[in-house]
């Protein structure tokens, strides 16, 4: 009897578990990863990655329901139907990287459909921001983030395109940049 009890909540976590995208990122984001670091010359150890799918998702808003948030986070993760993220500390090499670098990580990008909206390389920091293919509403973003000590692959999908609307009809068009406020 304890024996059958004990599979069943085995079977329950499995299920649960692969229904909730926590398992792991998938081969897509690994390929974007392998890509990244083979066009820059700093090696990097994974110090975690992870998955969250739509019933992660929906029980992460469900908590933030509970706080005391003021922000509209919950309508927010209403809106983002999987996430993916690796985070990855520093191993050995100095990140020296330039446009040129950038640009090859680009062409990788380009030829598995993704279109940048933003790039920016500084003396030790390297960003770039991209959507996936033409369609014009934003439904995937992929955000690559390198600097002296980390690098960070974050993938979101969802309808991008309310957020977005979310955003502004909370916050206006306020934005901070370069220490102006507009």
């Amino acid at each position: 009897m304890n024996r059958k009890i004990l599979l069943h909540v085995l079977l329950l976590l499995l299920i649960s578990t692969a229904f909730s995208g926590c398992i792991g990122v998938n081969r897509n984001f690994k390929k974007i990863r392998r890509a990244v670091t083979e066009n820059i010359d700093v090696k990097y150890n994974k110090s975690f990655e992870f998955s969250v799918g739509r019933t992660g998702l929906m029980l992460a808003g469900m908590v933030v329901r509970l706080s005391d948030v003021e922000e509209p986070v919950d309508d927010i993760l209403s809106e983002v139907s999987r996430i993916q993220v690796g985070v990855y500390e520093k191993a050995s090499g100095n990140l020296n990287t330039t446009m040129a670098d950038l640009n090859r990580i680009t062409d990788e990008m380009n030829s598995q459909g993704w279109r940048y909206i933003v790039r920016s390389v500084q003396r030790d920091e390297v960003v770039g921001v991209f959507v996936r293919g033409d369609d014009p509403r934003l439904r995937q973003l992929y955000v690559i983030a390198i600097d002296s000590n980390e690098m960070v692959l974050v993938e979101i999908h969802g309808e991008l395109s309310k957020i977005v609307e979310i955003a502004i009809r909370e916050k206006g068009l306020k934005f901070e940049t370069a220490g102006n406020h507009y």
